[in-house]
């Protein structure tokens, strides 16, 4: 059995562990009395494989919804559960609302992490994120924003059009219906 995640309660320690131990903060906004929050916790969090991918990239944060207003005025938090993925300085990079499944959260919070890795112009991190989601989660939600910021990151480190062209191929071929091939298509345009 999985080692159960070990929950922090305060935004200021999550912080200090997250710059000490170089890992992103998983922020979970719960309400105890809300079945999507019961759900999270009975079925998603003692999940063996998001026990381990909790525990190896982030430190994970509780906040309770009704006891905490200021982390909830602060966020912008309106509906429970909402994880958020920090970074050590407490910036938002990623969110998702609502109960997942543990395949669809992991998808999610591996998202969550090429996003900030992403946002803090470490490319080629955030293509291994990227590539982790298609190869291990590709039938989540996650995988078609995976797939898009893919190529996005892959120009972004290469200054390579082509990458983008490419790109929108994979999510033609994949994922052809989805909101990501259609921001897309612009791409189509690239010589």
């Amino acid at each position: 059995m999985a080692t159960p995640i070990r929950w922090e309660t305060s935004l200021t320690t999550a912080k200090a562990k997250a710059k000490k131990e170089k890992k992103l903060i998983l922020m979970d906004f719960y309400n105890s009395l809300w079945i999507g929050c019961q759900q999270l916790a009975a079925v998603t969090y003692p999940d063996s494989n998001v026990c381990s991918s909790v525990e190896k990239n982030f430190i994970p944060l509780q906040v309770d919804f009704n006891k905490n207003k200021a982390l909830v005025k602060r966020y912008g938090i309106k509906w429970t559960p909402t994880i958020v993925i920090l970074d050590s300085d407490g910036d938002e990079h990623h969110r998702f609302i609502g109960f997942l499944s543990p395949e669809d959260f992991i998808g999610q919070i591996i998202l969550g992490r090429g996003k900030a890795e992403f946002n803090l112009d470490n490319f080629e991190q955030a293509i291994q994120c990227f590539q982790e989601i298609l190869v291990g989660y590709p039938k989540t939600d996650a995988a078609q924003e995976a797939q898009y910021l893919l190529a996005v990151s892959k120009y972004k480190a290469s200054h390579d059009p082509k990458e983008l062209k490419l790109g929108l191929e994979v999510l033609q071929r994949d994922y052809p219906n989805s909101e990501w091939t259609k921001k897309a298509q612009v791409y189509a345009l690239i010589p």
